[in-house]
C-alpha cells in the first residue's frame, strides 16, 4: 500500500489496545491486518497489550511477519481475563494526556476510561450486545450452573468498565456484518447508517493461489471449521455423516477447531462408528487447515447464529462448495447471498442432501463463481477501506473541532 499525499499530510499517532493469541482465530487476523495497514502507510502505531509475545505468535500462525509497531506491555493482575484485561490497560492509558494519541483502536467493545477520546472500534460481535440479545450468549453460560454464575458476575461487572448503551460522541463504530451492524445499532441507540459496514479480511487471494498451484485432486472430503462450542452445532454434521456414509463409502469429514467442548464430539464419532470417516483436529496448525480445505469439495458451517464466518470464505477461496444454515445468519445472508453462491439448509435432512449433492456432483457446480465471490473479501480490499475510513474520520474530526 503506497503512502498517499493525504496520508502524508496528516501524521498520526495511533494506539491499538488488544491482546493477541488469547482467543486465536478470526479476531486476531482482523487486528493483524489493521496493524499491517496502519504501519504500511507510515502512521506511528503503538500496541498496548498484556501479552507482548502475542503479536509474534499470531503472525507466525497466519504465516506472515509481524509489523514493526511499538509494543508496550502492561502488567495486568493474573486473575483478569479478556475482556477485563483490556479494560485494565485502557484505564492505565487513560491517565496519559488526552492529546498523546490521535486515535484509539479497540476490538468489539469500548472501555469507559477512553470513551471521551477519539476512537475506532471494530466489532465482530460486542459483549455489550450479548447483554441484551441472550441468544448470542454461549450455551455454557446459559445451561450450566457454573456458567450461569460466571455470567451473572459478568453482567454486573461489564457495564461498570465498558460502554453498553450509548455510542460515545467521538467514536466510530465498524461492524463486520449486517447482523452485527443491526444489533450494534440497537444496543447503542443509533441508526444502522451510523455504523460502518466493513466485512473482515480474508486471505482469499493467497489461498486461491495455493489452489491454482496445487497438485491435489479434490477428494470426497468435507471440512467444518470453528471453535468446538455447543452452539456451533457440529453435532448436526456428525449426525449427517452417520447417514451419508451409507450412501458414499469413501466419504470423509475433517472437524477442525480450538479446544473447548470437543469431548462430546469424540464420543459421537465412536458411538456412530465413524472412526474411519471422521478426524477431529484440535488447535490444528494453519498449514493443516489449508491442506484440508484445498483437498475438500465442501465446507459446512452449521452454526445458527454466526455474525460473519471467515472460515466459510477461506473454504470458498480453496474451491469448496459452502453449505450453511439458513436464517438470520451472516454466512447465509452475506457470504453466499441467500443461496447464490452456495447451498443453504434448515434441518438435518436438508444438510444430508446438501452434503451428498456437493460431493457427488462437485463438477456440476460453478466453482469459479464461488471463488470469485471469496475474492471480494480479500484482505487487500479490507486494508484499503480501513485506511480510507481512518483518514476520513480524522479529517472530519479536525474539521468539526475547528468550527
Amino acid at each position: 500500500m503506497d503512502k498517499g499525499s493525504d496520508v502524508e499530510k496528516i501524521a498520526m499517532k495511533i494506539v491499538v489496545i488488544y491482546d493477541f493469541a488469547v482467543n486465536p482465530g478470526g479476531g486476531d487476523f482482523v487486528m493483524l491486518n489493521i496493524l499491517e495497514a496502519l504501519y504500511s502507510v507510515g502512521y506511528e502505531v503503538t500496541l498496548l497489550t498484556s501479552y507482548p509475545e502475542g503479536l509474534q505468535f499470531s503472525a507466525r500462525f497466519f504465516g506472515r511477519t509481524a509489523p514493526s509497531v511499538n509494543i508496550y506491555s502492561v502488567k495486568v493482575p493474573r486473575f483478569l481475563r479478556h475482556p477485563y484485561s483490556v479494560a485494565y490497560i485502557a484505564r492505565k492509558v487513560s491517565k496519559t494526556s488526552r492529546d498523546f494519541f490521535d486515535i484509539y483502536i479497540t476490538s468489539d467493545d469500548i472501555p469507559i476510561f477512553i470513551g471521551d477520546r477519539k476512537g475506532v472500534c471494530y466489532m465482530h460481535y460486542p459483549h455489550a450486545a450479548r447483554l441484551k440479545l441472550k441468544r448470542y450468549i454461549a450455551r455454557k453460560y446459559r445451561d450450566m450452573l457454573r456458567g450461569k454464575l460466571i455470567w451473572k458476575i459478568h453482567e454486573f461487572m461489564f457495564p461498570r468498565l465498558y460502554v453498553v448503551d450509548k455510542k460515545p460522541k467521538n467514536w466510530l463504530l465498524l461492524a463486520n456484518s449486517v447482523i452485527t451492524r443491526e444489533h450494534v445499532a440497537k444496543t447503542f441507540q443509533v441508526s444502522d447508517e451510523e455504523i460502518i459496514l466493513l466485512n473482515p479480511p480474508v486471505a482469499s487471494r493467497i489461498i486461491n493461489e495455493m489452489l491454482r498451484k496445487s497438485f491435489f485432486e479434490k477428494e470426497n472430503l468435507i471440512v467444518s471449521v470453528g471453535r468446538f462450542e455447543l452452539e456451533k452445532q457440529f453435532v448436526d454434521v456428525l449426525y449427517a455423516m452417520k447417514w451419508l456414509k451409507e450412501k458414499i463409502d469413501d466419504i470423509k469429514l475433517s472437524l477442525i477447531g480450538f479446544k473447548q467442548e470437543e469431548v462430546e464430539l469424540f464420543k459421537m464419532v465412536k458411538n456412530f462408528g465413524l472412526e474411519k470417516n471422521v478426524e477431529i483436529l484440535i488447535n490444528a496448525d494453519r498449514k493443516i487447515v489449508l491442506d484440508r480445505l484445498l483437498r475438500a469439495k465442501a465446507i459446512v458451517h452449521p452454526a445458527p447464529h454466526e455474525p460473519f464466518g471467515i472460515a466459510v470464505v477461506e473454504g470458498m477461496a480453496a474451491g469448496c462448495i459452502p453449505i450453511v444454515r439458513r436464517g438470520s445468519n451472516g454466512p447465509w445472508l452475506e457470504i453466499i447471498a441467500e443461496g447464490r453462491y452456495g447451498i443453504g439448509f434448515n434441518n438435518l435432512h436438508e444438510l444430508v442432501e446438501a452434503m451428498e449433492k456437493a460431493v457427488k456432483f462437485y463438477e456440476v457446480f460453478n466453482i469459479n463463481r464461488i471463488i470469485s465471490r471469496a475474492l471480494e473479501y480479500d484482505e487487500s480490499i479490507f486494508k484499503q477501506r480501513f485506511i480510507d475510513i481512518i483518514l476520513s474520520f480524522l479529517v472530519n474530526e479536525r474539521f468539526r473541532s475547528d468550527q
